[in-house]
């Protein structure tokens, strides 16, 4: 084979080798489990060992045709490609084996190099496929797991190459496929416990089994690494519709324990709930500090606050909507209620802006879990829902005049019916008489 044909083989070959590679890793990693890890990492060793096999066989045919080439000008022989054709007896070239040794082995004429092997073995010759599939598979998975070590290569150029690649590849590949398997098959096992630690939460139970099974789903195909299993990164990392059904079921549960939601409709409280932001209290945060003006509501949804004053008087909010002395806020529990005075006074005076003041110092004890709500937000709500009552009235006006007329209507009817039915009883009795 010629230069020009030798480079293109091989630069075919190899881009089919990158390729293959590429392909078969988009496709493993769809399925980002433990086994398909460890599938990728040793099919890439073996298709590596299959690669280097593959082009030692080649090149130990290479070696002994160039070996005949030259013994051939050494003996002012005119040969070509053809020349070593079996088929070919035009020609006895039986003197090639003389100067070319590939049975005994004698280097003193011509070194083969580390294709020795081959052309001794003499599996460059054998025709069955499998036989020459599984030795040079084993040859090149043998001599990268030893990173070369065993390779004895002449002075040539090639020969020299091939073992310098082959030993780089093999000490890459290793070190390449030990931390990736490891840090892989660590990931996985991380994603894993964070999913049972999700499955197992507080907050994941009180979610109901239809949507617990989306969100597995979605955690599954498309996983995003989380440091904490709670509700912030439960509902941040979902999509969209996802996270509106989460904040819709956890949400509207903890909205109906204020007072002047209880009278709200579903879908009013659905749409509110929608604006509801996942927060996270490591302990000792201080949420509310005495004196500062509240600017959010927060809902605990998982662990404990501490509401105080530098009165030790103790006012909060308990879930029956009522106001009492209680010093610990817990699940279902919210603070921050002098918000909803102030946005309902908006509402009927929007030129009032000043925030309310905080009473008492809220602070968590353990790490929270919960939900707050912005000034804002809860200031809009109550605009929409006093639209929503406005709309409402006017239905209900419209429906009660529209019933009204419906009810006029028929009791003309039934009138006309009835002068209709006493005048022809009349008109009978005076043909009687």
């Amino acid at each position: 084979m010629s230069g020009r044909k030798f480079l293109f083989s091989m630069t075919f070959f190899l881009l089919q080798y990158v390729l293959r590679v590429i392909r078969t890793y988009g496709l493993l990693t769809k399925n980002d489990s433990t086994w398909a890890i460890v599938s990728f990492n040793l099919f890439l060793y073996m298709h590596g060992g299959h690669v280097f096999g593959a082009l030692w066989y080649f090149l130990a045919i290479e070696k002994v045709t160039a070996c005949w080439k030259k013994t051939c000008i050494n003996h002012h022989i005119r040969c070509s490609s053809r020349s070593f054709y079996c088929d070919d007896s035009l020609r006895d070239y039986k003197f090639l084996d003389e100067f070319c040794p590939i049975t005994t082995g004698n280097k003193t004429n011509y070194d083969f190099g580390l294709f020795e092997d081959a052309l001794q073995s003499g599996i460059v010759g054998v025709t069955d496929f499998p036989q020459k599939f599984l030795h040079c598979l084993r040859w090149g998975l043998q001599n990268l797991s030893a990173f070369g070590q065993n390779l004895e290569a002449s002075t040539d150029i090639l020969d020299n190459i091939f073992a310098i690649c082959m030993t780089n590849f093999g000490v890459v590949l290793f070190v390449f496929l030990i931390g990736k398997m490891q840090s892989d098959t660590e990931r996985s096992r991380s994603r894993e416990q964070k999913l049972k630690e999700i499955k197992q939460g507080p907050s994941f139970g009180r979610l109901s089994s239809r949507l617990q099974q989306k969100i597995k789903n979605y955690k599954q195909q498309n996983w995003i690494d989380d440091k904490h299993a709670d509700v912030v990164n439960l509902v941040n990392n979902l999509p969209q519709g996802l996270r509106s059904q989460v904040k819709g079921e956890l949400g509207t549960e903890l909205l109906r324990n204020v007072k002047e939601f209880e009278r709200w409709g579903e879908k009013e409280l659905v749409d509110l709930s929608d604006c509801l932001n996942p927060v996270f209290f490591t302990d000792r945060t201080r949420i509310f500090r005495e004196g500062d003006p509240i600017d959010e509501m927060v809902f605990v949804l998982e662990g404990k606050l501490w509401s105080h004053s530098a009165r030790n008087v103790t006012i909060a909010t308990s879930s029956d909507g009522h106001n009492g002395k209680k010093d610990y806020l817990r699940y279902g529990d919210f603070c921050g209620e002098e918000l909803i005075a102030w946005a309902q006074q908006k509402v009927d005076n929007p030129s009032s802006s000043n925030l309310p003041i905080s009473t008492t110092t809220i602070q968590a004890l353990t790490e929270v879990e919960g939900f707050y709500l912005l000034a804002s937000d809860l200031k809009n709500a109550f605009i929409e829902h006093r639209r929503y009552q406005i709309v409402r009235a006017v239905r209900l006006i419209q429906t009660f005049w529209r019933f009204r007329r419906i009810l006029r209507f028929k009791m003309n009817q039934r009138r006309s019916i009835n002068l209709e039915n006493s005048g022809d009883v009349a008109f009978t009795t005076n043909q009687t008489s």
